[in-house]
């Protein structure tokens, strides 16, 4: 070898020199013992166990020896392999020379290199240890020529008897016997020196000749190697066949070896001796061993002495053992082999090994010699006689220890050693070699890395390693890399330490290991028996007796886990992964369940995990359940509870699958195997195949051979099959790689795993539970906590187990107990002491009672005094000691109830702090706000995420709780129960409406005990004070029934809880009150009167229709009515209440007879009655009553229920006839229900039909007096009519099917009650307005009318998600019961001026206004949740020309824009009716149709506005009533005193079509007038002349818009055509073309006439999963649409014709490519029309495709915050990508893109905030081209001052427009007040741009920012490894993005002809690579170019302080332009050439 090594520690290569006392003390000790030559340094040409068994022993000799263990130099030599894996004797070595890598030819077999090394490193001796070159006899003779000491042989020793051949020949001279062997003829001689020829005929060299010499010895035979070892160049054959199958392997192992053949001794026992010899002829032979369990001819199991022979054969053995060695001239170390026989107690020579054994610390152990340290003292010439350990071996005097050398050396003599008798053997020792092999597959030795080896030695046991923790064993190590000895006084007590030392052995890696296997060997009864042989290991593995296994529910168990828990972890690493790039992970993150399928040992085990928490699961499988927890360590293991019992788990990954380590036990999760593909499973090198490439083999043949750690092993083949290989002879593989593939015979014979059709066994729960009720109760309270964390557990009984916990009395008890156990030791001794005594006071009595109550107050009370009287720098102190002890007593002040509302609260709260982040607001914004709140924290965003996932278990918890514990008392819960029934999104529709619910029911009960309070105060609840009848009581009594008449609240349902009141005076009131609130106002004043009787009380009164037709009839009418018969429009009404139905038919009769209407009387009016007739009331009181039990409407079954039982007493004859000739026309039936919940109503109608009373349905739940102003008639013609309650029963919510368009419509009806005054008695409570009282500038009627309609849109709100409540379009309908006052209707300050004659059109301006007014402030709400209509009634006083009914109909278009209608309801002579007749035109909607009418289905218009609204976007045609909107807005906020909202003239709005239908491409566009939505084509345009205030006399601008409800809004040719025609005409007209995008893209169409008929030829007609191969017609459709497609003809064997479709053409245009061409032309003209006039694009739908090309060829775009603009659906991309990684089309296109990459100049949140954005935009650009600016005199006067002066960094947008100070004061800017708006604001944000007005002249402004802003450069989560960057980018500097804005600026301001001012404050262009890479060259380049072509003025103007350096200079320089640019700057600006210094 050539070349200088590289060395650790070495230097120049020589050794750090030792200190003169540690060399001379190495000298004395040689040369007083006789030595020839001190060694101070040592070379170890070996690795691994050698290196570290050498290193640790001269280390611990020299530290006995000579008082330091670095005595001796000791030099390891390192591969790079070793230096990868952190090889152990690398580290302990003093010095390392690092080598050539690979197989050991290249290092530590290399004759040569250890040489070399050697003196490089002037080392005094080598050991070569065993193995590689410690046996090749180059290697002394080498070192000997270079005067190195070769601690071992000579070279002529090691020739003679190293060679397996020689020595057999040697042994034979010696007499020793030998095995019948190739060699037993020849005769060696006596010292080695045999000849040439002697030695030839005892080899083997070819196949035929191993075969003809194992015929003659016989078999079986063994094929040997002559220089093998270590298992290598052995094998055993049994026919001629094997000899030619493995004779070649052999000489593979061990090349250029001679090889012999030799008997195999079979049952014989492998015996050794091990001798020591010096130079002096002195052998001796130290003990002996016994290495009979091998596998493969390696030892596996050693052990000394032997115990099998006699002790006069083992006598016989060592001296045989010596006289070999002497023979020969032996030196150092060997072992002499032999075979014992124990049949018949002979024995044979086997070989001699002339080097140390790995297995000599056996010899060590019970000869109690150090054998390195002996190899070391002879290698320095000291006789063995004065080795201090060899004389006490012999049992001489002055034996011992090293220590004891210089005494020994003085006095020692020699002896002879074939006369000596050694001592006995000091006990037992059993060995066992831990090798890196896996016995599971026939001990294939595998590499890699160790990731945790730990051993604990014990006093008789003792390991050595070749690695440690962190390393690894490489492919070119010996498999060993470990050896554990054991010692006892017997063999069974060592077997018995061994067992227990390799328990302690924990090895976790890439490796495999032996020792589970090597156990189980130990505890064989044949080996404990001592029954063993060499074959016997061999046989065990044939017979697969294997290493003991984990249970097989541990292993499937431990799987699992450990597959979910990894999986989970990746999933959780990926999310969080996503979110550190800034990323939007995917939407869901799969935590909680999971599937896992497991293969382990041919079963296949399919596990459903079901997480509980972070660390438990249940595992289900076949309908069996466990329970487990994990917990993960920190080495990266699990720690598995199951059944009480915790079980380690470490896995790791390889080839075959993932191999689990159990309780050190180890099972292997196999891969699906594919037996047709052969790979290597460990690494290893491909040494030869033994079959032909290509050729038929069958099952378990082998195909090829590869060397694997030095072992050459073959690869057997899985199934048969052909063979194709894949790599060549001689290359290196990698576990995983393709050696070959193998088609294989029969696929399906393959041996698959079968599925486990078996359950778990029953087993505990993973840890002991108590089953004590705290334990149990923070038990639940967990399970309850971890559901709300996302996990799952079964809610009904963790909802159980804390209820009843929660109730039991023990349980403050033992939390207090519990609290005290911990805090005892440490609360002071006299609080401890009173704590004790008061508490023990009770805990007495409390156990066997079971119910008394916790004493929380006394205990609190003492603790306060004890914190009150601690000194105040103590009192925090204290504070903090007792507050686990405070916070048990503060938890149970009021009982245990107010316990369970404290832990009640605590997991409501838990819940809404999270549900709250997300109510409303789409996923992956909320996702984004988290990841930039908890940037730290990241998994806390993943907690998040993973708890609302579970929402559904987290509802269901949420609402159990609800209903057991609020529900009792839903007041203490109020302010959680508000927040929860804020959530509006669909997820919580369930729980929100039951908060709501429980809410309502507070109030409800609030509101009956308010009115109870309210109605007997006066009396004090006495009887005596009915009887004190004064004015003053009676008046006080009427006004507070009169308030609760008026009050818009829940009052009937408040007053039926109250009518079984024990107060006969409040319940008679009660009654009255309720009465008066039914029947007003048409109830006769004092007609009601009461009796009780004994069925229950009895109530009479009389009522009028005498108002209800005033309302429908003028006042002459009325009075001529009038006075035909008062007494006959008088009829009377009963009520009864009942407590049963039983008394019911006795309490009608005399209620009946209570009226004073005797059957006479009744008979001898009319039968016949009008109207409702006389009306009966039953009310059924006592919650106990078995119908309150009943549900409400909401279960149609039970409501049916309670009819049926109401009906058979109805339709009693006796009950019903009475009633019928008592003129009773309706019957309502009221149910009293227990407190909280709403009572229950049914009405009951007599059919003349059916003669009897039958339930009205549509009038359920209705008291009948109240069903007439609702004019529920209108709702008869629908049919399934579905009724809804408000929660307060304040609104009625009817939801109905419209046909023939299935559209589902809710109608909304309500009594607007309007209290007297606002500060009534039920003002606390009562009169909840919501927003309306919070706008005094609404009238009294708006005000009414708005806290209804706010009521009603919180019903909508909470019905949002319920899809059988939810409405497409709703109308509202809002009757009020109260005359309204004309100062009523208008605001308290206003006067109303009514001029005669003008008196209608005045009222009907106020309701117009009025109308208006609340719209304003409902509409968009409104227009959210699909109010389209909503319409209201109102009386007017009986006076004069306005008396009477009138309608206002409110039509909301798009939730700004409203069209109001004022109606009057007028008798209709002709038609003998009431219609609605318009105040202001004929042409409203409703004129002339019958008030009655029913509602008719919705009109096309309606239709197309519900679909945009489901587009979520404004139907195009409602966009001119936006426009005229925003500008009358527009006029207000210019012009606040001047009025143009009543100006009609505003805006002139034109349709514009095509003259041609078709749709022709250059087609003219005319005017037209025709109704909206009757467009046929999918744009629509209008010419647009509008009156604004920059142009009063009006401006033209024309529109362009998609109708996103045509065909989606794609653009088809006609489209195309007609858009082209709009933007020619702009051109050509020289006007502003708006554009209002709202598409998706390109027509993609279907030909409807072959869809309809096509059919498919499937590949297997049976099987259509099989695919198909072709599309087709029948001949028949064919020859129908035969111009629509392009096919050819097929004619199938039984004669059917098919016609293979080819191509489908269409009958239609519009289908295909001609879209493509339709937009490309659109492109241009669009583009072309930005040039020659102005565009602007408004984004009010979502823009697809051309649709988003558009946007940016008209360059100034408004984008809605809402809409995106794509190019294409997130969805097909996320097919594209295949896998979901956009979860919305905003994050393609939303604004966070579109408003940061220049394409959006503005956004908006609405549509009329986009018109009234593109108003304003116009109102700074001329009328059209080449037209004067807009300009407007400015409120700002142009002589100010510009008051802005920066001291240090100015602000631009403050310098353009001013600011205000902190304090308000203001200092103008260079430009007018609030004239500049801001455009391209979030892009390119180091430059401000915008428009502005200068004394009300419109310029353009480019500005600079001085401030670094941060660029935001979004990750792409279409590409994994993207990232989100944030880059600063300097003010006052060019980038490429802010120099491409001021281009794109300076252009837009030249197109618009304004007047440019550019605040230069620029240091110069951004010339980094990245910047010029990215174009900042092209755009400033641009920027000149637009400055050249400039037509207006620019103004070039450096501000205060600033500066204008370099190339910054160049592009603004007037010179560029100097007919228009100029320059001006403030004194203290500055402009330069460089930057100054510094």
């Amino acid at each position: 070898m050539a070349g200088v090594f590289r060395g650790n520690g070495v230097l120049n290569g020589s050794i750090p020199n030792r200190g003169p006392a540690a060399l001379s003390e190495v000298d004395d000790f040689c040369y007083a013992l006789g030595g020839k030559q001190p060694i101070h340094s040592i070379l170890i040409a070996n690795n691994g166990m050698a290196a570290v068994k050498f290193i640790r022993s001269v280390r611990t000799w020299a530290y006995e020896t000579f008082g330091s263990d670095k005595a001796i130099t000791l030099v390891a030599m390192a591969t790079p392999e070793d230096v990868r894996i952190n090889a152990e004797h690398i580290r302990i070595a003093d010095q390392f020379v690092e080598v050539p890598g690979g197989t050991n030819n290249n290092n530590y077999a290399n004759v040569q290199l250890i040489v070399e090394v050697a003196e490089i490193t002037h080392v005094d001796a080598v050991w070569p240890g065993w193995g590689h070159a410690s046996e090749n006899p180059e290697l002394p003779d080498a070192l000997t020529e270079k005067g190195i000491i070769f601690l071992g042989p000579p070279a002529s020793s090691m020739a003679a008897l190293g060679d397996k051949i020689g020595s057999s020949l040697i042994a034979q001279a010696a007499g020793v016997p030998t095995l019948p062997w190739s060699g037993e003829n020849s005769l060696g001689e006596l010292f080695g020196q045999h000849s040439d020829s002697i030695y030839r005929e005892a080899c083997v060299y070819t196949t035929e000749e191993a075969v003809a010499s194992c015929q003659v010895v016989g078999y079986p035979a063994m094929i040997k190697a002559s220089w093998g070892g270590g298992g290598k160049g052995i094998r055993k054959v049994l026919n001629d066949e094997e000899v030619k199958a493995l004779f070649k392997q052999v000489q593979g192992e061990v090349p250029g070896s001679p090889i012999f053949i030799m008997k195999v001794a079979s049952q014989s026992r492998h015996l050794e001796v091990q001798l020591l010899c010096d130079q002096y002829g002195n052998v001796a032979a130290l003990h002996s061993r016994d290495c009979s369990v091998q596998r493969r001819h390696q030892k596996i199991i050693e052990e000394g002495p032997i115990t099998v022979a006699p002790l006069e054969t083992i006598k016989e053995l060592e001296q045989a053992a010596r006289r070999l060695a002497k023979c020969v001239g032996y030196v150092g170390a060997a072992t002499v082999e032999y075979l014992f026989s124990m049949d018949t107690g002979e024995y044979y020579f086997l070989e001699l090994n002339p080097r140390l054994q790995v297995e000599h610390p056996v010899t060590e152990w019970i000869a109690e010699i150090n054998l390195p340290a002996a190899q070391v003292s002879v290698g320095m010439g000291i006789p063995l006689w004065q080795i201090p350990e060899i004389r006490r071996f012999y049992g001489k005097d002055h034996g011992g220890g090293y220590d004891a050398w210089k005494r020994t050396s003085t006095v020692a003599s020699p002896f002879d050693f074939d006369e000596a008798v050694s001592i006995k053997p000091k006990g037992h020792c059993v060995a066992v070699r831990v090798t890196s092999e896996d016995p599971d597959d026939g001990f294939k030795p595998t590499s890699g890395k160790v990731q945790e080896l730990s051993f604990k030695s014990k006093p008789n046991v003792w390991a050595y390693f070749s690695v440690k923790s962190g390393g690894g064993i490489h492919e070119f190590s010996d498999s060993q890399f470990g050896h554990v000895f054991a010692f006892g006084e017997s063999r069974a007590l060592a077997i018995a330490n061994m067992v227990l030392g390799l328990k302690e052995i924990h090895i976790r890696g890439e490796i495999r290991t032996n020792v589970d296997y090597t156990v189980d060997l130990l505890h064989a009864s044949e080996y404990r028996e001592n029954k063993i042989h060499t074959g016997w290991l061999d046989s065990r593995i044939a017979m697969r007796v294997r290493a003991e296994r984990p249970r097989w529910y541990l292993s499937v168990v431990g799987g699992a886990l450990y597959k979910a828990s990894t999986t989970s972890a990746s999933m959780v690493s990926d999310y969080v992964g996503y979110l550190e790039k800034g990323q939007i992970p995917p939407k869901h993150i799969s935590l909680v369940n999971s599937v896992v399928s497991l293969n382990i040992e041919g079963s296949k085990y399919t596990i459903e995990l079901i997480r509980g928490g972070p660390r438990s699961y249940k595992l289900r499988m076949n309908n069996s359940e466990i329970e487990a927890e994990i917990h993960t360590l920190r080495d990266g293991g699990l720690l598995m509870q199951l059944d009480g019992n915790s079980h380690v788990i470490y896995a790791e990954e390889e080839a075959a699958g993932t191999r689990l380590l159990i309780d050190g036990r180890t099972c292997l999760l196999q891969n699906d195997h594919d037996p047709s593909k052969l790979v290597a499973e460990t690494p290893c090198k491909l040494l030869r195949f033994l079959v032909p490439d290509g050729s038929h083999l069958d099952a378990d043949t082998p195909y090829a051979e590869v060397e694997v750690m030095k072992m050459c092993m073959p690869l057997l083949l899985p199934a048969s099959g052909v063979i194709h290989f894949k790599i060549t002879e001689g290359q290196a593989m990698q576990a995983g790689d393709l050696i070959a593939r193998l088609d294989l015979d029969d696929p399906s014979a393959v041996r698959k795993a079968e599925p486990f059709n078996g359950s778990f066994p029953l087993l505990g729960p993973p840890t002991a539970i108590s089953g004590r009720v705290h334990q149990r109760c923070a038990a639940s309270l967990n399970a309850a906590q971890m559901i709300l964390a996302g996990y799952e557990h079964n809610i009904d009984e963790v909802v159980q187990d804390l209820l009843s916990c929660l109730d039991s009395p023990e349980l403050p008890f033992l939390q207090w107990q519990e609290c005290m156990a911990v805090l005892a030791t440490r609360l002071p001794k006299d609080l401890k002491n009173e704590l004790d005594a008061k508490y023990k006071e009770f805990e007495g009595i409390s156990i066997p009672l079971k119910n008394i109550e916790f004493p929380a107050k006394l205990l609190r009370s003492v603790l306060e005094s004890h914190l009150a009287s601690c000194p105040d720098k103590d009192k925090a102190t204290h504070e903090r000691l007792v507050e686990p002890l405070m916070s048990v007593v503060k938890s149970y002040e009021g009982g245990r109830e107010s316990h369970a509302r404290v832990i009640v609260q605590s997991l409501f709260e838990e819940y809404l702090s999270v549900e709250e982040l997300f109510n409303d607001y789409i996923q992956a914004d909320v996702i984004e706000r988290l990841r930039l709140q908890y940037k730290k924290d990241l998994l806390k965003v993943v907690d998040i995420v993973l708890s609302h996932q579970g929402i559904r278990n987290k509802n269901k918890l949420v609402l159990l709780l609800m209903e057991a514990l609020v529900y009792p008392n839903p007041a203490a819960y109020r302010d959680k129960l508000i927040r929860f029934s804020a959530l509006s999104h669909q997820s919580y529709s369930e729980l929100a409406l039951k908060a709501s619910q429980l809410l309502e029911q507070t109030k409800l009960s609030e509101l009956r005990s308010s009115i109870a309070r309210s109605l007997s105060e006066l009396e004090m609840f006495t009887e005596e004070g009915e009887h004190v009848d004064t004015p003053r009581r009676r008046s006080a009594i009427n006004e507070r029934m009169e308030d609760l008449v008026n009050a818009p609240l829940a009052v009937e349902d408040a007053l039926v809880g109250l009518f079984d009141h024990s107060d006969h005076t409040l319940q008679r009131r009660v009654v009255e009150t309720y009465v008066r609130r039914l029947y007003q106002p048409y109830l006769v004043m004092g007609s009601v009167r009461m009796q009780w009787h004994r069925a229950g009380l009895i109530a009479s009164w009389e009522f009028s229709e005498e108002h209800v037709e005033k309302r429908s009839r003028s006042e002459d009418q009325v009075s001529n009515c009038l006075a035909i018969n008062k007494h006959k429009d008088r009829k009377w009404g009963a009520m009864v209440i009942v407590k049963s139905l039983q008394v019911l038919p006795m309490a009608i009769s005399s209620a009946l007879k209570e009226t004073g209407y005797n059957n006479d009387i009744i008979s001898n009016g009319a039968t016949e009655l009008v109207g409702h007739g006389n009306m009966m009331h039953v009310a059924l009181v006592g919650i106990s009553n078995p119908m309150s039990l009943l549900q409400d409407s909401g279960d149609e079954d039970q409501a049916q229920e309670r009819i049926n039982k109401l009906a058979k007493i109805l339709k009693e004859k006796q009950v019903g006839s009475a009633l019928r000739s008592a003129g009773v026309g309706v019957i309502s039936c009221i149910i009293q229900r227990d407190e909280g919940r709403a009572p229950v109503r049914h009405s009951f109608h007599w059919s003349q039909e059916k003669t009897y009373y039958d339930e009205e349905p549509i009038l359920r739940h209705l008291e009948p007096p109240l069903s007439i102003f609702l004019e529920l008639e209108k709702l008869k013609g629908y049919e399934n009519v579905q009724y809804t309650p408000s929660r307060d029963r304040q609104w009625h919510l009817y939801t109905v099917v419209d046909k023939p368009h299935p559209i589902q419509r809710m109608f909304l009806r309500t009594l607007v009650r309007q209290p007297h005054t606002s500060d009534g008695c039920f003002s606390n409570l009562g009169l909840e307005m919501g927003n309306a009282d919070t706008q005094p500038a609404l009238s009294f009627t708006a005000r009414s009318i708005l806290r209804s309609l706010l009521a009603a849109l919180e019903e909508l709100e909470l019905h949002g998600h319920n899809t059988t409540v939810k409405a497409d379009h709703a109308h509202m309908y809002l009757c009020i019961l109260r005359e309204q006052q004309i100062e009523d209707l208008v605001q308290f300050s206003r006067r109303i001026e009514m001029v005669s004659g003008q008196e209608e059109v005045t009222i009907g301006m106020i309701l117009e206004e009025l109308a208006h007014e609340i719209h304003c402030s409902l509409g968009v709400r409104m227009h959210r949740l699909g109010v389209c209509e909503w319409e209201f009634k109102l009386l007017m006083p009986s006076v004069g020309d306005i008396s009477g009914a009138w309608r206002v109909v409110v039509t909301n278009v798009t939730g700004h824009t409203c069209t109001v209608d004022v109606y009057r309801e007028v008798e209709d002579n002709c038609r003998h009716e009431t219609v609605y007749h318009s105040v202001f035109t004929e042409a409203s909607p409703l004129h002339g149709v019958p008030v009655t009418d029913r509602y008719q289905p919705l009109g096309v218009l309606d239709r197309k506005r519900l679909s945009a609204r489901k587009s979520n976007t404004t139907y195009c045609y409602d966009f001119p009533l936006a426009f005229e909107t925003a500008l009358k807005r527009s006029w207000a906020s210019q012009f606040p005193r001047v009025s143009k909202s009543k100006d009609k003239g505003l805006v002139k709005v034109t349709e514009l079509m095509l003259a041609d239908k078709q749709g022709a491409w250059g087609t003219p566009l005319v005017s037209v007038e025709r109704p909206p939505a009757l467009n046929d084509v999918g744009m629509v345009a209008w010419c647009m002349e509008m009156s604004t205030p920059e142009f009063p006399n009006g401006r033209t601008i024309l529109i362009v818009a998609n109708d996103v409800t045509f065909k989606a809004g794609s653009f088809g040719p006609r489209e195309d055509a007609f858009f082209l025609a709009v933007s020619d005409l702009a051109c050509e007209k020289k006007l502003p073309l708006i554009y209002l995008a709202a598409n998706s893209g390109a027509r993609i169409g279907v030909a409807e006439e072959v869809k309809s008929c096509f059919r498919v030829g499937w590949s297997d007609e049976l099987n259509p999963e099989r695919g198909f191969q072709y599309v087709y017609l029948t001949p028949e459709d064919y020859s129908r649409i035969r111009t629509s497609v392009i096919a050819h003809e097929l004619k199938l064997e039984s004669g059917e014709i098919r016609w293979v479709i080819d191509t489908i053409l269409g009958k239609e245009d519009g289908l295909g490519v001609e879209n493509l061409t339709g937009s490309g032309a659109i492109a241009g003209a669009y583009s072309r029309a930005y040039k020659e006039t102005f565009t602007l694009t408004y984004v009010t739908g979502r823009t697809v495709g051309i649709g988003a090309y558009l946007a940016r060829l008209g360059m100034r775009c408004i984008q809605r915050l809402d809409q995106p603009i794509i190019l294409t659906g997130f969805s097909a991309l996320n097919k594209l990508l295949g896998r979901e990684v956009y979860s919305s089309h905003m994050q393609l296109g939303g604004p966070k893109i579109m408003a940061t990459n220049g394409v959006v100049h503005l956004t908006v949140s609405d549509d009329l905030e986009g018109v009234l954005a593109i108003l304003n935009w116009l109102s700074y650009v001329p009328s059209h081209v080449g037209g004067p600016l807009p300009i407007l005199s400015s409120s700002d006067p142009t002589e100010r001052r510009v008051e802005y002066l920066p001291e240090n960094s100015c602000d631009p947008r403050a310098a353009i427009c001013g600011h205000s100070d902190s304090n308000g004061r203001w200092y103008g800017g260079i430009f007018d007040k609030e004239s500049f708006v801001e455009t391209l604001e979030g892009w390119a944000r180091t430059v401000v741009t915008g428009r502005a007005k200068l004394g009300g002249i419109p310029v353009g402004i480019v500005a600079v920012e001085t401030q670094t802003m941060m660029q935001v450069i979004p990750a792409d989560p279409g590409q994994l490894d993207s990232h989100e960057r944030v880059v600063p980018q300097a003010g006052q500097v060019w980038f490429p993005d802010s120099a491409a804005k001021t281009s794109q600026a300076i252009l837009d301001f030249n197109r618009e002809e304004l007047p440019l001012f550019i605040m230069a404050n620029w240091r110069g262009f951004s010339g980094g690579q990245r910047d010029l890479f990215e174009g900042i060259l092209q755009a400033g380049s641009t920027i000149v170019e637009n400055l050249r072509t400039y037509k207006q003025p620019v103004f070039v103007f450096i501000p205060k302080m600033g500066e204008l350096r370099g190339g910054a200079w160049v592009v603004v320089d007037s010179r560029i332009n100097p007919d228009h640019i100029e320059m001006y700057a403030e004194r203290t600006a500055r402009a330069m050439f460089w930057s100054p210094k510094g």
